[in-house]
């Protein structure tokens, strides 16, 4: 799964990096903690602005 880092995670990358994660990792701990967004096109297009 491909998130973007809302805020810099080690050994994985900085605020606003696109990286590529296994699903559990995003789904159980980046996601529900607000350290990460899902890759989609919109939210892509929306944290470039």
């Amino acid at each position: 799964m491909q998130v973007i880092l809302l805020e810099r995670i080690a050994k994985l990358g900085q605020m606003g990096d696109i990286v590529s994660v296994k699903d559990g990792y995003a789904r159980n701990f980046l996601l529900p903690q607000k350290k990460a967004l899902w890759a989609s096109e919109a939210n892509i297009k929306q944290f470039e602005e």
